[in-house]
């Protein structure tokens, strides 16, 4: 089943454009709305991978909308796309539930959002890394346990002097 995404906005011509925009990136599944009423019943019927808020509709505004929304469906990214875009817009779509915003004049830049959104890099953390290579340090004979992971005291008596590095070879 093809990822599923929700648009609401009150401007028909802008939508179906963002829904061409959107149809042609990839296989999306796309659903419309045409007020923040209607995206909030929408979003619970249908389930959407991610949802894309305008922030100016009647009955419902996309702040409004976002709030209800991320009640409801707490792991579904929100997005908004606006020609109101400024620093408080930014803020208020944060506290809001809105992961980020984006301007209609630059509605491309969505795609790729959505794209990150539905298919997360995987994890490239060190500490990940370093956890599988541990084991293959940790049994090397050569290698000292730290303090905390130290052999047994028996290990300690052995009669065998210990190999330095230049003598292990």
């Amino acid at each position: 089943m093809p990822p599923r995404i929700l648009i609401a906005d009150d401007n028909v011509i802008f939508r179906k454009a963002l829904r061409q925009l959107l149809e042609g990136a990839d296989h999306w599944e796309i659903v419309e709305v045409p007020d923040g009423d209607q995206a909030i019943t929408k979003s619970v019927e249908t389930r959407p991978n991610v949802i894309i808020l305008d922030l100016a509709m009647p009955s419902k505004d996309g702040f409004a909308a976002a709030r209800d929304i991320s009640v409801l469906l707490p792991t579904t990214p929100i997005l908004m796309c606006t020609m109101h875009t400024s620093p408080h817009v930014d803020a208020e779509a944060l506290k809001s539930g809105i992961r980020q915003v984006f301007s209609k004049t630059d509605s491309a830049l969505i795609v790729p959002a959505i794209r990150q959104l539905l298919n997360p890099e995987p994890p490239t953390d060190e500490a990940t890394s370093i956890e599988t290579t541990a084991p293959a340090v940790v049994s090397d004979p050569l290698v000292s346990a730290p303090a905390s992971e130290a052999a047994p005291t028996e290990a300690a008596t052995d009669p065998a002097p210990p190999k330095s590095p230049q003598n292990a070879a």
